[in-house]
């Protein structure tokens, strides 16, 4: 049995990153070897089967990666992967996301889902969608690209011409349109979640812009979450099957929590820092007894 740990080599060229190595090292002072694994040195190859090589039934994964092809390839060569490929799967698109969460009453934003498209957003077809968004969201209203990361592929409309305008800019990417909430503007809470229990939470602030993430310029301060923020996190987590899943919320104006996204690969590295949880080791932690219940 040999244990990984997969990663973005194009996002990350040189080196793994920093939640990568603290996942290794968190195993290594529990006798156990991780190798950190770009996912682009490795190949799936489709040739009478399934095969990759470097891998067997026998090996576990921990997946730091939206790869779903490799994800799934692992899984159907019998390597166990955490979080699951259909977990990540459905974290990765915003729009699957919310749907699922949706399908459970989860209070989250108002959404809607555009309608998809081969080549381009166009505005003649696309029109009766974007007025519908108008009027059912109001202005300002966020775009979001069903796949992104650290809050790049989110942008804020403010009239009908920016939303027109974003919406081109799409192309045939798929995406979503939510109420803004000006409550939570520049602010969320995020609470990471491991094995059913929230191990640790903070609360992002950015002076600058909508958008909370640290790496957008975003200041990250320790946070304890209410009982109902707790709760709300390990039910989105229990819905989607994540075994491990950083939980963002927004607050409405009255202080009930809105669910934002659910991130299945969260890098651990601004709230370790920011609260002095070890979260890799929590992770580890919950992937080595499973382990050892097979």
């Amino acid at each position: 049995m040999a244990g990984y740990v997969i990663y973005n080599g194009f996002w990350n060229p040189g080196q793994p990153p920093d939640t990568v190595t603290r996942l290794v090292k968190a195993a290594e002072l529990r006798g156990i070897r991780l190798t950190p694994l770009a996912n682009t040195e490795t190949a799936v190859e489709l040739d009478g089967g399934v095969k990759i090589h470097g891998f067997d039934a026998s090996d576990f994964v921990l997946f730091f990666d939206k790869d779903i092809r490799l994800a799934r390839a692992l899984e159907t060569i019998g390597v166990r992967v955490y979080n699951p490929a259909e977990v990540i799967a459905a974290c990765d698109d915003k729009a699957a996301t919310h749907l699922k969460l949706a399908a459970e009453g989860i209070p989250m934003p108002a959404t809607l889902v555009a309608p998809m498209t081969y080549l381009n957003f166009d505005e003649s077809p696309g029109s009766a969608f974007l007025k519908t968004a108008a009027k059912k969201l109001g202005f300002p209203l966020v775009v979001k690209e069903c796949y992104g990361s650290l809050g790049g592929q989110v942008y804020l409309a403010r009239d009908e011409d920016e939303l027109l305008s974003l919406s081109q800019k799409m192309k045939a990417k798929p995406f979503i349109c939510q109420k803004f909430i000006s409550s939570s503007a520049g602010a969320d809470i995020r609470v990471y979640v491991v094995d059913g229990e929230p191990v640790a939470a903070m609360r992002r602030q950015s002076n600058s812009d909508f958008r909370a993430n640290v790496g957008l310029g975003a200041v990250a301060k320790p946070y304890s979450p209410t009982p109902e923020e707790a709760a709300l996190a390990v039910e989105c987590c229990k819905i989607l099957g994540a075994l491990f899943a950083g939980v963002d919320i927004l607050t409405e104006a009255d202080g009930s929590p809105l669910i934002c996204e659910v991130n299945s690969n969260a890098q651990v590295t601004a709230i370790t820092e920011c609260t002095g949880v070890d979260v890799a080791a929590a992770i580890i932690d919950m992937v080595l007894s499973r382990e050892k219940q097979r």
